[in-house]
């Protein structure tokens, strides 16, 4: 019998909604635009600074725009969201159960991929792991977890 394989796109917005994260379609239709746009929120993450919301993130790159809506979310935790996702819809069965686990299939998917994965998303999906771990019970809470709760709010 031969298994019921997800596209890329299905399996990555069905991680993300299970995370309670908005996803918007045409920023994650292929592995390739997933990486793409995952490379610009790090790019400005690394500028902006970790406890960037995601508004400043869609504010300061071109392409992103559509995050807008998720603004109030922290970009760390967004960002880390989405690599997760990247990386369950990349390899379904995959299921890492640990932040020691998150944290290194996060930085050999980022060796793989030639993306430099800055330490505040590694300490963040370390903490919670949620992204990385399909079916988890403690996916749904995730969005409500990386809200942002520091001064700095959505634009």
């Amino acid at each position: 019998m031969t298994p019921n394989c997800p596209s890329f796109k299905a399996a990555f917005l069905k991680n993300m909604a299970a995370l309670h994260l908005p996803a918007p379609d045409s920023l994650w239709t292929t592995a390739t635009t997933a990486i793409s746009n995952v490379s610009a929120m790090l790019t400005a993450i690394s500028k902006l600074g970790a406890d960037a919301t995601l508004a400043e993130i869609a504010g300061a790159t071109t392409g992103l725009e559509l995050l807008g809506s998720a603004g109030a979310f922290m970009a760390a935790g967004y960002t880390g969201a989405c690599i997760g996702s990247l990386i369950v819809a990349a390899d379904a069965s995959m299921v890492c159960t640990s932040g020691g686990e998150a944290l290194a299939t996060v930085s050999e998917w980022g060796r793989k991929n030639g993306i430099l994965v800055p330490p505040a998303i590694l300490v963040q999906l370390q903490r919670d792991p949620a992204p990385l771990m399909p079916g988890s019970p403690y996916q749904p809470g995730y969005a409500r977890r990386i809200a942002a709760t520091s001064s700095r709010k959505a634009a």
